[in-house]
């Protein structure tokens, strides 16, 4: 980001919680399927995309390397049956995917860290670990146990399928097969995310290592600059060898370091401020019963855009002028505030870091955020303020996007 830019692209910061490309995910665009370990486990709509995909592939197209058979497309049965089982197997993929997420958060969740969910998208899979320090506390071996138990699962399959293989039953042909493939992807999906780049977890690898030399936010820039040079090498080996998927992940690659590195940026701008040094106070609140009118007046003569609804002393809700666009004026004067106001507030504590308001704001995609102390409203943040916050330690220390 550079100096005296406005702080408008807040969406480029979703991927706050350090593991992934998270500005390619959109809360809104995820079904929530459960928890697991008190995680919420969603699936992205770009996952419900690949999902056939997978199937099809892992029906039809037939192919073998290192004498691993990665289709069912060769066994005697009927084309719905393959697509059964690459349905199954596209299922049990995804599931390690899963296996593999889950370990980075447990090992997070063990370290302090906050947790919000795992995602599968369209590249596999997210853990959402939330309140990174700045020093990144445990990086490295979080980041490690997600390969390390993908290579797990593919060393555990090796023994079903090399026993099952060759032995000419159509039962134990279908299990070979799985296992063969479920072994041969988690392989490869252990030692491709071992890959010193990021968002690989490998880059996180090197990251850690390097900061024990150099300081977190020298070696986050040689850690960008490795994974940046890796991904240019393997979008050019994508083209001259015409395959579009590997230059695919190339540019997400490149677009992953690049994205690292100016959070990294935005941290070390923020460091050490809370938002009890930035937040309005005393605040402008408004009653559950104030009618829409008296709200457009309010905000005329305040040049407030947003408000907390109290109730009894108690914040029972946020207004926004987006809220009160909705009301024709003919109904303004009898319509309250209670009617169209949102009931999940988030709040912070005036001692938590600006740097959480940020993540805040972006992952809730909210305009403000409310400061409460002892259950009392201490102040509020918009994101504007965050936005002037940002531009101005960006100016006083010297920071610019790289």
């Amino acid at each position: 980001m550079k100096k005296g830019t406005s702080f408008s692209n807040l969406d480029g910061l979703k991927k706050n919680d350090n593991y992934r490309c998270r500005q390619y995910l959109s809360m809104k665009a995820s079904l929530q399927l459960g928890r697991v370990l008190g995680i919420p486990i969603r699936i992205h709509v770009s996952f419900l995309l690949v999902l056939p995909l997978f199937t099809l592939y892992f029906a039809f197209v037939s192919v073998s390397v290192l004498g691993f058979t990665l289709s069912f497309n060769d066994l005697p049965i009927s084309d719905w049956q393959k697509l059964l089982l690459g349905l199954f197997a596209a299922i049990l993929f995804f599931i390690a995917v899963l296996l593999h997420e889950l370990s980075h958060s447990y090992v997070a969740i063990r370290k302090g860290y906050r947790v919000s969910g795992i995602t599968l998208f369209i590249f596999g899979g997210v853990s959402e670990i939330e309140s990174q320090p700045s020093e990144a506390p445990g990086e490295a071996l979080m980041a490690f146990v997600g390969p390390a138990a993908s290579l797990v699962i593919g060393v555990a399959l090796l023994p079903v399928w090399y026993l099952t293989r060759g032995l000419g039953n159509l039962g134990t042909d279908i299990v070979s097969i799985t296992a063969g493939m479920m072994s041969f992807y988690n392989l490869l999906l252990g030692v491709f995310n071992l890959i010193p780049a990021f968002p690989m977890d490998g880059g996180r690898v090197l990251r850690a290592l390097l900061a024990r030399r150099m300081g977190f936010g020298r070696a986050t820039n040689v850690a960008v600059q490795v994974g940046k040079s890796i991904a240019l090498a393997m979008g050019l080996f994508g083209l001259l060898v015409f395959n579009p998927w590997l230059i695919l992940i190339a540019l997400f690659i490149y677009m992953g370091a690049g994205e690292e590195q100016r959070e990294t940026t935005i941290s070390e701008a923020l460091e050490g401020l809370t938002v009890g040094q930035i937040m309005t106070s005393p605040v402008s609140t408004v009653t559950t019963d104030t009618t829409v009118r008296q709200m457009v007046d309010k905000m005329m003569t305040e040049k407030h855009l947003g408000y907390p609804v109290v109730e009894g002393g108690k914040v029972v809700g946020i207004i926004t002028l987006q809220d009160i666009q909705k009301v024709p004026s003919s109904e303004q004067g009898s319509v309250l505030v209670e009617q169209l106001m949102t009931r999940e507030v988030i709040s912070l504590q005036p001692d938590a870091p600006v740097m959480e308001a940020l993540q805040a704001v972006t992952r809730n995609n909210i305009g403000r955020i409310v400061i409460m102390d002892r259950g009392q409203i201490a102040g509020i943040i918009s994101r504007s303020d965050l936005m002037r916050v940002l531009e101005l330690r960006m100016a006083e220390k010297g920071l610019v996007q790289r």
